[in-house]
C-alpha cells in the first residue's frame, strides 16, 4: 500500500519537471501528531495533524514553491479513509522558503464524518513533495531515492466510548457494583453517586459498541434492575454517566 501512494504522487510530480534545475530531497521526518484519534458518534473523528517536513537537498525550497501531501489511514492492508482522496493530493502554496537543511511544522486540522463502532490498530501514512513555482524548476525526485517522502504512525482509533482494542483495555470502576455478575434474565446496577442531585443514566454496549439497554435514574436514585433476557450470550460493558461522571464495568450474560 505504502508503494501505491508514493508512486502515484511520484508520477503526478515528474509529469511537468523532468528537466528541473533545483536538487530538493524532500522528506517527512515525523508525524508527531496524533497519537490516538477520537470517535465521536455525532459528529464522526476529529484529525488535528503535526508533520515535521524537511529540505535535505543542497538547494533551496523558495516562496512560492508548491508543497503536496496526501494523508492516508490504513487498517492492515486496508484503506480505511484518505486526505483529501486515495486519488488527490492537497496542495498550499509556500509563503516561506526552507533553506537546504532546515525544516518546517505543518499543522493541518482535518475530520471525518466516520467513527468507529469498535476501536482499531490503525496506520497513518503521510506523503508529502515539492514542486516547482513555473519559474525556477525543480528536478523531480524519482524511486529510489523518495523512501523519505513518507512516513507512517501507529495509533488507536477509538470508538465513542472510549473503550481500548479489546475488552480487557476497558477499565473498570469501583463506584458500580452488577449483580448477579454472569447473569442471565435480570441485572442489578448499583452505583456510588459522586452527584446525588444529578441524573444517572446506565447504559449497557456490545462489544461493537452498539447500545442494546438503557435506563435513566432520576436524581436521588442509587439502583435500578435491567432486564437482559433478551441479550445474546457474551461479555458486555455496562457504562454508567452522571453529570461528568462516567464509569464502566464489564458484565456477562451466560446461557
Amino acid at each position: 500500500m505504502r508503494k501505491v501512494y508514493v508512486l502515484c504522487l511520484l508520477a503526478f510530480v515528474a509529469a511537468g519537471n523532468a528537466f528541473g534545475q533545483r536538487t530538493i530531497d524532500w522528506s517527512v521526518e515525523e508525524i508527531v501528531e496524533p497519537t490516538q484519534l477520537n470517535s465521536d458518534a455525532s459528529t464522526g473523528t476529529a484529525i488535528a495533524m503535526k508533520v515535521v517536513l524537511k529540505n535535505n537537498g543542497t538547494d533551496d525550497v523558495k516562496s512560492g514553491d508548491t508543497l503536496l501531501y496526501q494523508l492516508a489511514a490504513l487498517a492492515g492492508q486496508q484503506l480505511v479513509f484518505a486526505y483529501p482522496s486515495a486519488q488527490q493530493f492537497a496542495f498550499r502554496v509556500m509563503n516561506r522558503g526552507i533553506n537546504s537543511g532546515d525544516t518546517m511544522h505543518l499543522n493541518i486540522n482535518l475530520s471525518t464524518t466516520s467513527y468507529v463502532r469498535s476501536s482499531v490498530n490503525i496506520t497513518l501514512a503521510f506523503v508529502s513533495y515539492i514542486r516547482n513555482n513555473g519559474s525556477d524548476a525543480i528536478t523531480a525526485e524519482v524511486s529510489p531515492g523518495t523512501a523519505n517522502n513518507i512516513a507512517q504512525k501507529n495509533v488507536v482509533w477509538y470508538n465513542p466510548q472510549g473503550w481500548g482494542v479489546s475488552v480487557s483495555d476497558v477499565t473498570e470502576a469501583n463506584d458500580i457494583t452488577i449483580s448477579p455478575n454472569p447473569a442471565t434474565d435480570q441485572v442489578k446496577v448499583a452505583v456510588n453517586l459522586s452527584d446525588a442531585s444529578a441524573n444517572t443514566i446506565v447504559r449497557v454496549y456490545d462489544l461493537n459498541g452498539r447500545l442494546v439497554a438503557e435506563e435513566t435514574l432520576e436524581a436521588g436514585s442509587f439502583t435500578t434492575t435491567m432486564d437482559v433476557s433478551s441479550l445474546e450470550a457474551g461479555l458486555y460493558v455496562v457504562e454508567v454517566t452522571t453529570g461528568e461522571v462516567k464509569s464502566t464495568k464489564k458484565l456477562q450474560i451466560a446461557q
